[in-house]
């Protein structure tokens, strides 16, 4: 697989204001609601995705979040060509998705946390023998990427133990290796660590990050866990409702939602504060004092003050110390579920809004 330059701005997945709707049908209640199924069904639709338009670069390492419901999945589903679009078009690597290749195949990868793709009674290294037979992998580079994977995610002495006697963790860590063992250009993860401990979880971010820094790996990647997200993606899709209601990064999911930084300063202890200067300074630059603590305060500014008000901070209070956060992802996302929840649409897509 290539990692240098050429390639970089490859569109390795594209998708055109892609649809999803399934059909089912509703259930009378009762008895006598049962017997007229039986005669005459009625026959509902359920939109799941609305006007998807989504397009990844070589290289990329997007997180796709959302609440229950929202299409993550189904959206995965589409993309891998598990299931068709009901419309619009989904490419991948330059070619309808549900219309890949075996070859095309061969050079991607799904994994998913609630199914396995190896063998329940068979231990790991067995199942990674099946493997390199169905993607025809050369024996040393085989041996090479199961003693180096293992190693990465800590499971060099599980691969002989049967996979239903692992733990959850470790049968995680087996899945994501059998994923990896064709060297898959482009890689999709749904819910890879659901259920998972934190020390697991932390070691299977790790590896991610390594793969894709060091051999160029496009990986998608849903999770409820939004430590997941930020720890390994440098872009973030949010859905909403079947439809896309953010797409950038986390700085700028941030300046969209509230558009605010928390500067935390600590003062020199027993320091007497000049609250009238503090306050022209708050004022000068839109900030506002969020909490105080002992020998501590923290300031509420938008993102776009923050540059001018630091100079102004040090000129007008004792600093000891002094850090800027942005808000936690998980605050952020609950934002925008607030505000759809409230207006009853999605927060405006950031194409959307630098076009106004």
């Amino acid at each position: 697989m290539s990692t240098g330059e050429p390639g970089a701005d490859e569109v390795v997945l594209a998708a055109r204001r892609v649809g999803k709707v399934f059909k089912t049908f509703e259930r009378a209640p009762g008895v006598l609601g049962v017997l007229r199924n039986f005669v005459a069904r009625k026959e509902i639709e359920v939109a799941a995705l609305a006007d998807i338009d989504l397009v990844i670069r070589r290289g990329e390492t997007v997180g796709l979040i959302g609440a229950n419901g929202a299409g993550k999945t189904t959206l995965v589903k589409i993309l891998t060509g598990i299931v068709p679009a009901s419309s619009g078009e989904a490419r991948l690597l330059g070619r309808d998705s549900f219309q890949l290749t075996d070859e095309e195949k061969r050079r991607l990868a799904l994994v998913m946390g609630q199914k396995s793709q190896l063998w329940w009674d068979l231990p790991p290294i067995d199942s990674f023998q099946l493997l390199r037979e169905i993607y025809s992998i050369p024996e040393e580079c085989f041996r090479e990427r199961v003693a180096a994977f293992t190693r990465m995610l800590d499971v060099e002495d599980r691969l002989k133990i049967q996979l239903r006697q692992l733990s959850l963790g470790q049968r995680m860590k087996m899945e994501i290796i059998g994923a990896f063992l064709h060297d898959p250009e482009v890689v999709f993860l749904d819910e890879p660590t659901i259920g998972l401990d934190l020390v697991s979880r932390e070691t299977i971010r790790g590896f991610l990050v390594k793969l894709a820094e060091e051999r160029g790996v496009t990986f998608v990647l849903t999770s409820h866990d939004l430590e997941d997200i930020e720890e390994t993606c440098r872009r973030i899709v949010v859905l909403d409702s079947g439809r896309v209601a953010f797409d950038g990064d986390l700085d700028g999911l941030s300046r969209r939602v509230s558009g605010q930084r928390a500067v935390e300063v600590h003062v020199d202890p027993g320091a007497q504060l000049d609250e009238a200067r503090l306050a022209e300074v708050l004022r000068q630059h839109g900030g506002e004092v969020g909490s105080r603590a002992a020998d501590a305060v923290t300031i509420l500014v938008p993102a776009e003050g923050i540059r001018g008000l630091m100079p102004a901070l040090f000129d007008a209070l004792p600093v000891r110390d002094l850090s800027v956060e942005r808000q936690p992802l998980e605050h952020l996302v609950r934002e925008i579920y607030s505000s759809s929840e409230r207006s009853g649409a999605a927060l405006p897509r950031s194409d959307e809004v630098e076009s106004t």
